[in-house]
């Protein structure tokens, strides 16, 4: 690792935050761990053979891609696409045995045809589209849906799922797409479709809304520490840190301008420091001028525009050297910088600033 760059991934702490979300659900509650987009910058394949390690026997992915990466790891269990995947490559889910979410006839209808000429039958998992707006079925006519879906002989419908848009928000509308999913399920049930699992909370939701578990949750960002949103209260701590080193140190008069668009003019003499990251590694420009970094212990402000490759950190006076530490999110002591912290200053997500971490970063796992 030339350039001090990095990324510390806590896979203890990943296995405590499974076992804390767990406590939320009732027996016989299947989880599926969310892992997709690269399980939110973790790292797929070491994040999926820690929870493997834990019972998980059911991920949740974003691409047949990741699919794939983890059936070449040998993962054995149940894996589920959660996404639309063009109707030409229904035969990766077959030769994989991949579970696909289903989200238009058409698709299923080519999936039933690749299955047929060797005689499987392949499980997917049916999505309603409850208020998300974004992919599934809409639940009205539901008799038309069921005598469609029945056609399809080497289909089973093995789950029926819905996402929820703003859980996080307003517990009215989270609330009527539980009560409608609700409805969808036994109306299907009726038309003699009962899918061995049904599920719609996210990790809002599994926390925020129990009457949403049904059978099978879909936590995400609260198994990796973080919180999509304040309200929602878990027992659950950061497994991701993002670390890199002083590279430079420059010692300036009061007055000196430091970065593009000269947005920072140092107060006092004193140094600043020249830290290796930058938004081409998934830091954010926005956090420019206004976040700040843990240093020898102690919280020091960002000087000016976070560059390409460099942030500058005005250290004031402190006794910072060239190959110290600095610590971007993470914890010292009793300091700390979470995602939700750099989310909040940068006006964005928290989920943004953990996925967009750059893969090209060095993953450091501790056991």
């Amino acid at each position: 690792m030339i350039r001090p760059l990095w990324i510390e991934v806590n896979l203890k702490q990943l296995s405590r935050n499974l076992k804390a979300i767990r406590k939320h659900l009732k027996p016989g509650v299947k989880v599926v761990a969310t892992i997709k987009q690269s399980a939110y910058g973790h790292g797929l394949i070491p994040v999926a053979r820690e929870l493997s390690s834990q019972g998980i026997d059911s991920f949740g992915v974003g691409s047949i891609e990741e699919a794939i990466a983890l059936r070449e790891d040998g993962f054995g269990g149940s894996i589920l696409v959660l996404s639309a995947v063009l109707d030409k490559y229904a035969g990766f889910f077959i030769r994989y045995k991949v579970t696909p979410s289903v989200v238009d006839i058409k698709f299923i209808s080519k999936l039933n045809k690749e299955a047929s000429k060797i005689d499987e039958v392949v499980p997917v998992h049916i999505e309603m589209d409850t208020g998300m707006g974004r992919l599934g079925f809409a639940c009205r006519n539901v008799s038309s849906l069921a005598g469609q879906l029945k056609r399809f002989k080497n289909i089973k419908i093995e789950g029926v799922y819905t996402h929820f848009p703003v859980a996080d928000s307003d517990p009215d509308f989270t609330n009527y797409q539980i009560n409608s999913f609700n409805k969808f399920i036994k109306e299907l049930d009726k038309e003699g479709i009962t899918p061995d699992f049904r599920h719609c909370a996210n990790s809002t939701g599994l926390i925020n809304y129990p009457k949403a578990h049904f059978n099978m949750v879909r936590p995400g960002l609260i198994l990796y520490g973080v919180t999509p949103d304040l309200a929602v209260q878990a027992d659950v701590k950061p497994v991701l840190s993002l670390k890199s080193k002083v590279i430079f140190i420059k010692k300036v008069k009061k007055g000196t301008s430091i970065g593009y668009g000269r947005i920072f003019f140092s107060k006092c003499p004193g140094y600043i420091a020249t830290v290796a990251v930058g938004y081409a590694d998934g830091y954010p420009w926005s956090l420019s001028n206004c976040s700040r970094v843990i240093i020898n212990g102690s919280f020091l402000n960002i000087a000016g525009r976070v560059c390409m490759d460099h942030i500058m950190v005005d250290a004031g006076k402190s006794k910072v050297s060239v190959g110290d530490d600095v610590i971007l999110i993470g914890s010292y002591k009793n300091l700390k910088i979470t995602a939700e912290d750099l989310a909040q200053l940068s006006g964005t997500i928290p989920y943004e600033i953990v996925s967009r971490l750059s893969l090209k970063i060095p993953r450091i796992y501790k056991s």
